[in-house]
Formats: C-alpha cells, sequence, structure tokens
C-alpha cells in the first residue's frame, strides 16, 4: 500500500510538470498589440515577448513565445496549452490562472473623434455610444460588467488600427486602447483625440492555468524580472521596445 501511494505521487509530480518536461513551455501573446506585443514576419516582437524571453534565459528553462490572435490565446491558456503573457487580472480568470507579479501597468484611454468630441470621466459616459473594442479583450471589471450588462454597445475587431479607422470615417463613437499604443496610432489620424480621464490603469501579468500546477515557476519568473528590474536591464528592454 505504502509504494502506491509513493507510486501515485510520483505520477502525480510528473503530470504537474508535463509542461516542462515534454519541451519547452509555450507562451501565447498577442498578435496584434504594438508596441507592447505583435507578431512581425511571423516573429513575436514588442515589449513583453522581450521581457519574457529575457526572464526565460536568466530562469535557464526552455521557452517559445507565440503570437496569436487574442481570442486563441485565451483558449490556449483555458486548455492548458500555453501561457499568456500580458494579460489582466478579472474576478473571472483568477478563478482559472495563476498569475505572476505584476510585469508592467497599461493605462487603458478613451479615444474620439475631434468632430463629436467626447468628454469622458465615468463608465456612464460611455452608455449610449458605438465603442470600439478588441476582440477577446478584459477592459477591467467596470467596464467588462457594464458591457455584460448590455448598458454598452461594444463592436469588436482584431486590433487597435481596425478600430482607429473606423473613429476615423466616424463609424464608431470611442475607442479603447493602451495610451501607448494609441499614441503610435494617432500620429496617422490627426482628427483623433483623447480624453484626459483614464478608464482604468491595468497591471499586466504572466499567466498560466491552474490545472498546470506551475506556481513554482511563476515565483521564479518573479524573481528573474526582479533581478532584471534591479540591474536596469528591464528598464532598457522597454525603452528600446518603444523607440
Amino acid at each position: 500500500m505504502r509504494w502506491t501511494h509513493i507510486l501515485s505521487a510520483l505520477v502525480f509530480a510528473t503530470i504537474s510538470t508535463i509542461g516542462l518536461a515534454a519541451g519547452p513551455l509555450f507562451i501565447d501573446v498577442d498578435e496584434a498589440n504594438p508596441p507592447f506585443m505583435f507578431a512581425q514576419g511571423g516573429k513575436p516582437e514588442g515589449i513583453y515577448p522581450a521581457l519574457l524571453e529575457a526572464a526565460f534565459k536568466h530562469m535557464a528553462v526552455p521557452m517559445e513565445v507565440h503570437p496569436r490572435p487574442w481570442k486563441k490565446a485565451i483558449q490556449d491558456i483555458d486548455t492548458g496549452a500555453a501561457g499568456v503573457g500580458g494579460i489582466y487580472r478579472n474576478a473571472e480568470r483568477e478563478k482559472k490562472y495563476d498569475y505572476s507579479e505584476k510585469i508592467f501597468v497599461e493605462n487603458l484611454v478613451v479615444y474620439f473623434n475631434k468632430s463629436t468630441p467626447l468628454n469622458f470621466t465615468r463608465i456612464d459616459d460611455l452608455k449610449g455610444k458605438r465603442i470600439g473594442v478588441i476582440r477577446g479583450w478584459s477592459y477591467g471589471d467596470d467596464f467588462d460588467n457594464a458591457r455584460n450588462a448590455k448598458a454598452l454597445t461594444v463592436e469588436e475587431v482584431d486590433s487597435d488600427e481596425m478600430n482607429f479607422k473606423k473613429l476615423d470615417t466616424g463609424r464608431l463613437d470611442a475607442v479603447v486602447a493602451i495610451n501607448e499604443s494609441g499614441a503610435s496610432l494617432m500620429h496617422n489620424y490627426k482628427n483623433i483625440g483623447f480624453s484626459a480621464t483614464a478608464l482604468s490603469q491595468n497591471p499586466t501579468y504572466l499567466a498560466l492555468a491552474k490545472s498546470t500546477g506551475q506556481t513554482a515557476l511563476l515565483k521564479q519568473f518573479d524573481q528573474a524580472i526582479s533581478q532584471m528590474q534591479k540591474s536596469g536591464e528591464f528598464r532598457k528592454i522597454v525603452s528600446g521596445a518603444l523607440k
């Protein structure tokens, strides 16, 4: 009986680390969210892929970053096929995923067409407006709850650039996008402005499905990110990606 228990424990330990034992750990990122994460020539580019690759190199853990449509990335983490980098936390996701410490903090900004300016200060200011978002994204609990309650009219596309084109031609009343992403697009759209009040400030994380049992790996990742911050490597990577 004792040997049966020992064998069971060994099998469980093997299953819980199968993502590493079977080969490199796969981590998905959004394929269309520059400058944070995007695909270029089929390869991952941006702040999060660079930070993830550097951290796992410090950890000496084999890992591959794969750019995906965001909806596909969420499907992958739900099945345990991959982790996700640059993801937000919300109440629903916390039930399913284990998280690292925060990697970065993104400011979500409300953009509008200057011909019909929008003075955004709270969620209620978006009611009755056609709002452009990216398919599969969470925009924080307040926005998500209002959206799920059908209090907001939301149109989904695959990238911020597609939303900005619709906003520029009057097919949307507002777009929600990360500050850095929106700022990089505004150079091409002179008729688009933004509200001074941010919709929310959202920390981003590395997340893995609870079913994979990789909390120890996430703590190791946290230590690597902390070391990179102390050495200045973290700031150098971020600055280089924003150029």
